[in-house]
């Protein structure tokens, strides 16, 4: 039986970044574990401990990251890590910080997608920037583990912007 469990507004956008959503239409241990892996990423990216992000995604060959324009797409551990590693160069370590607001998602059986939109901040020798992300995922749960298969995020650049208007 295909169960497809809508979850609330601000789902796991909510739950994975501030900790405090209740949703009810899911597993509270799973919404436990979606948040712990995201906060887990999030503190190993703000550490620039590629490593440490990369324990974040499933061990399998077939994992995916995606940004916003061409060639921003990344397969397998060695092109995500990779990817990971320059994103850390653009932003001084220890100052990386984010909360999340709307978003979505749904869960079946060992397979949770979400989407998230998330304010970002973060600092460069001193300066400081802001941005927002949208932000999706997939994550599995493999050996009583949750990890993220694909993670797909976009943002407007000063360039995009311009395009836009």
């Amino acid at each position: 039986m295909l169960v497809k469990r809508k979850l609330q507004s601000a789902l796991l956008a909510l739950c994975v970044a501030a900790g405090s959503a209740q949703a009810a239409e899911v597993d509270p241990a799973t919404v436990e574990a979606i948040r712990e892996v995201w906060q887990s990423q999030h503190k190993a990216l703000d550490a620039h401990d590629a490593d440490g992000v990369m324990a974040t995604f499933v061990d399998s060959d077939d994992i995916m990251l995606m940004g916003t324009g061409p060639g921003e797409h990344y397969i397998g551990k060695n092109e995500i890590k990779d990817a990971y590693t320059h994103f850390m160069e653009d932003f001084d370590a220890r100052t990386l910080q984010s909360k999340c607001g709307e978003g979505s998602g749904s869960a079946e059986g060992n397979v949770v997608w979400f989407t998230a939109v998330c304010d970002f901040s973060d600092q460069k020798k001193g300066a400081e920037r802001e941005y927002t992300l949208n932000l999706s995922a997939v994550a599995v749960k493999r050996n009583d583990a949750w990890r993220f298969h694909t993670m797909h995020f976009s943002h407007l650049d000063s360039k995009n912007q311009d395009a836009s208007q």
